[in-house]
């Protein structure tokens, strides 16, 4: 998968551009506020129909306009596609190789983007809602219905914690919702339990060779259902849910929020065996965090066949120069797009066939060309 050209208008701080990108890696160089990282987000942007950035979509629309355009054509196991997205300030229109379409879920899955920015350096030692979204973000890109099952379940979730907090409580509504969580929630479960251990083999694989094998990486699913073992089905899981969220009632009533269920999950993160979050050094939590994005990429590929494009937003800032010719070594089959405000950046690529574009106040001033 390759993302062959962009067209922005009015998007940001562009007011019309096009531009052709290279298949192999993407340098886009300028000074901090130009208009590098507008770029990258609106390829992810017409991957999964939101910003990383933002999640207000009008804040997308460049100052003093109504609405922006955007468009990407990509080439995807030798089919070529298009994906269109027009915002205005209170609307938003999404094509899919011409026709419209009426759900995130139908544009998720046609253009796989993994995303590693600064923050992501943080993924370990931030706290557990950091790391569900990025597992609940992945899994959405392989699997788009689990979505609109995570999107059922948060809906009925900030239901049922609204009813919690009004003066009279129906219980007899409290059921309902309970009920409805259970059964939203039982499937986020077996699917996130699948999708980490898929993750956790990957990622210690991947680990290793970072450290040459010095240390290995071990991530464990934490939940409150705490299953010994595979051997269960879902309704086991159902039932599970429902008989903590009974137990735990009175508690919710106090409280007036919901303490039981899958938006309460976790990530532990253990490099030989220690709790890297509590006691790992700041290089052992980076290259963690580098081990979970780089796995990202592999088990896309396992799960549909095919390479994401991977965005490195401002992340050689972050990283000392080993570890950005890591990224860039471990990933010489895969395109990239990598920003960066400085131009010394350009020697780690090149082994590798790149573009770089040259950005200042919204416009491409440069276009250089180099590598194999």
């Amino acid at each position: 998968m390759y993302i062959k050209s962009v067209i922005l208008k009015d998007y940001r701080n562009y007011k019309n551009l096009f531009i052709e990108f290279n298949e192999n890696v993407n340098l886009i160089i300028g000074p901090n506020g130009q208009g590098k990282t507008n770029i990258v987000e609106s390829i992810s942007l017409m991957s999964i129909g939101r910003s990383f950035r933002t999640s207000k979509d009008k804040e997308l629309i460049r100052f003093g306009c109504e609405s922006l355009y955007s468009s990407c054509s990509f080439n995807k196991r030798n089919l070529d596609k298009k994906i269109e997205i027009i915002i205005q300030k209170d609307k938003k229109g999404i094509k899919v190789n011409g026709v419209s379409i009426k759900s995130i879920q139908e544009l998720l899955g046609n253009l796989n983007v993994v995303v590693f920015s600064p923050e992501d350096l943080r993924l370990v030692k931030d706290g557990p809602k950091e790391r569900r979204t990025f597992i609940d973000k992945e899994i959405s890109q392989i699997m788009p219905r689990y979505y609109n099952i995570l999107t059922s379940y948060n809906k009925i979730l900030n239901q049922r914690n609204k009813l919690l907090k009004s003066y009279n409580i129906d219980y007899n509504l409290l059921d309902v919702y309970d009920q409805s969580m259970a059964d939203f929630g039982s499937e986020i479960y077996v699917i996130r339990n699948k999708f980490i251990k898929k993750l956790a083999n990957i990622s210690n694989n991947m680990h290793k060779n970072l450290t040459s094998g010095v240390e290995e990486l071990k991530i464990k699913y934490r939940n409150q259902i705490k299953f010994d073992d595979d051997n269960y089905d879902i309704g086991e899981v159902k039932n599970k849910i429902l008989e903590l969220m009974l137990e735990n009632r009175e508690h919710d009533c106090q409280t007036r929020t919901t303490k039981i269920g899958p938006h309460k999950d976790d990530l532990g993160i253990y490099i030989n065996d220690i709790d890297v979050r509590l006691y790992g050094s700041q290089g052992q939590q980076r290259t963690a965090s580098i081990s979970l994005k780089l796995s990202e990429v592999e088990l896309i590929k396992q799960e549909v066949g095919d390479y994401p494009v991977l965005i490195l937003d401002d992340v050689f800032s972050e990283l000392d120069q080993n570890r950005q010719k890591m990224l860039i070594d471990k990933l010489e089959n895969i395109q990239m797009f990598v920003t960066s405000a400085d131009p010394l950046h350009k020697h780690i690529l090149s082994k590798n066939k790149y573009t770089i574009f040259n950005i200042d106040k919204g416009e491409i001033v440069k276009i250089e060309n180099g590598g194999k």
